[in-house]
């Protein structure tokens, strides 16, 4: 669950990244002229193959292999010759064919159509969680998150990268940036509602909390926002649904009580006088209808 090397197969098998990268094609932009060069500086838009590569060299269809830069620079490097020689700006496609990696320059860009790209930016983008907090000591970890999206949109839909589109970094602009605009619009919005605290649930059932997670991931909602979501639906499924005003009018008003009702004298039937008499047969068919 931690690495992204390694990736899980719904069905329980586990795949390296490699493997699971086979016959997809990853599109880098340079930002330099690569004639003469055998390091390639990328970013996140190569970051599936930068990870293999610092495990293991990736060899290369034209022979040879490709490694990760020395002293962690964000850079593949390869035999002389490996690269096509292209202007800064130029578009390169890497596909991985069997474990081998195959290198072309696109002249004519990538050819993906809006429709296409769109399809991929949605699914990468639900695979990706990017909670953005107020403290930076808990960041999560974009690359990891990043990584692991594009292995389980792959195992989702294992022709999402068949066909060459923009880089990842273009077209997952948002998503990847230093702070998540949809999370940060979010917590701006739940601040500028008024006072906030936050609290921490302690002793919470572990049958319970896996249950709050498998429903928050269901919802696309972190666990803090499920937890206050559900406890927000029971407040409002209680008398406090209603406006009840300060907490002061919650107490029972201390009132006077009321004077009894004045109820009218009704004729008792123990009165002697007027027992029907029980010789009289019409008396007594009165006083049964009475």
């Amino acid at each position: 669950m931690s690495t992204t090397l390694l990736v899980g197969m719904p069905d329980g098998r586990i795949c390296r990244l490699l493997d699971v990268l086979d016959g997809q094609t990853l599109t880098h932009r340079v930002e330099a002229a690569t004639t003469g060069r055998t390091d390639l500086w990328t970013n996140v838009s190569l970051l599936p193959l930068l990870v293999c590569a610092a495990l293991d060299p990736i060899p290369l269809v034209t022979g040879g292999a490709l490694t990760a830069a020395e002293f962690g620079h964000p850079a593949l490097v390869g035999p002389p010759g490996w690269m096509p020689d292209v202007p800064a700006g130029a578009l390169l496609a890497l596909t991985v064919e069997r474990g081998r990696v195959r290198i072309e320059a696109l002249s004519d860009g990538v050819g993906s159509t809006p429709a296409q790209e769109q399809r991929v930016r949605a699914i990468l983008g639900r695979h990706i969680r990017d909670e953005a907090w107020w403290s930076d000591v808990a960041e999560p970890n974009r690359e990891a998150e990043l990584n692991r999206a594009v292995s389980h949109g792959l195992i989702e839909d294992p022709e999402l990268f068949r066909t060459p589109v923009s880089p990842l970094i273009e077209l997952l602009h948002d998503v990847l940036s230093e702070h998540s605009r949809a999370h940060v619009f979010d917590d701006a919005a739940a601040w500028d509602a008024g006072d906030v605290v936050s609290f921490v649930v302690a002793g919470m059932p572990e049958s319970l909390y896996a249950e709050f997670n498998r429903r928050a991931t269901r919802y696309g909602m972190s666990l803090d926002r499920f937890v206050i979501a559900t406890l927000g639906h029971c407040a409002w499924r209680t008398p406090f649904a209603e406006d009840l005003g300060p907490w002061e009018s919650w107490e029972v008003p201390q009132t006077q009580p009321s004077a009894p009702a004045i109820l009218r004298a009704v004729q008792s039937m123990s009165d002697p006088e007027d027992a029907p008499d029980p010789e009289d047969p019409n008396a007594v068919e009165g006083a049964e209808s009475r």
